[in-house]
């Protein structure tokens, strides 16, 4: 049985809707942050235990998706991957796997010193497989898909057909929105956006007192 209890929070949304925005306060706030995109990078860091996984996509995708270290080139799998739905799907049957792992590892980790822990995880909807464990709350970030696509433009320079496929490749809101328990949305300014994310915070506090067997269950 875990030494303490601990409620165990899902983020999501689509790309450039300011998830990791939201993230940041959160952790600011005193959430224990589970990062997938960070995850990502360790399961695929150069090792011994990682070099099966790092060869299967260096033969999935082809040349020019390694640097001289033996680490990824995040964006030119990324730039592959996102002009070809098969590949991107062959390319997450590789990869998805190898996260949840490390995930599930970290979500035990995390859950045995109580409080609240924030699982930052693109691509969850009505439509995603089921995961090993349960989240006591589901938080998606939402912006209109104009918005974000602009953000993409102005933030990480991404042409307007770049931005829009990225966009449409992460699925629809509808699907994130159908099994959120609270949704955060992002379309307005950075300190508007500041003042919801601490809102949101006081909600998951509020939760974590009244559910001290969250992590039990």
């Amino acid at each position: 049985m875990p030494a303490a209890s601990a409620l165990l929070v899902a983020l999501t949304g689509g790309i450039g809707a300011g998830k990791s925005t939201v993230a940041a306060i959160l952790e600011s706030a005193g959430a224990r942050l589970i990062d997938a995109d960070s995850v990502a990078r360790d399961v695929v860091a150069p090792s011994a235990e990682t070099e099966h996984l790092r060869q299967q996509i260096a033969a999935l995708l082809g040349d020019g998706v390694t640097h001289d270290d033996g680490s990824l080139d995040r964006q030119a799998i990324a730039d592959r991957v996102f002009a070809d739905e098969a590949l991107r799907r062959a390319y997450n049957g590789l990869i998805h796997p190898a996260i949840r792992d490390e995930v599930g590892r970290r979500i035990a980790d995390e859950r045995c010193r109580g409080g609240i822990i924030v699982h930052e995880i693109p691509l969850l909807s009505a439509h995603s497989s089921p995961l090993p464990w349960t989240y006591d709350v589901i938080v998606t970030v939402e912006a209109d898909a104009a918005e974000r696509a602009d953000r993409l433009s102005r933030i990480r320079g991404y042409d307007s057909a770049e931005a829009w496929r990225r966009i449409r490749a992460q699925g629809e809101e509808t699907d994130r929105v159908a099994i959120a328990d609270i949704v955060v949305r992002t379309d307005a300014d950075r300190a508007e956006t500041s003042r919801r994310a601490l809102e949101l915070w006081d909600q998951l506090t509020r939760r974590a007192s009244q559910a001290p067997d969250a992590a039990q269950r």
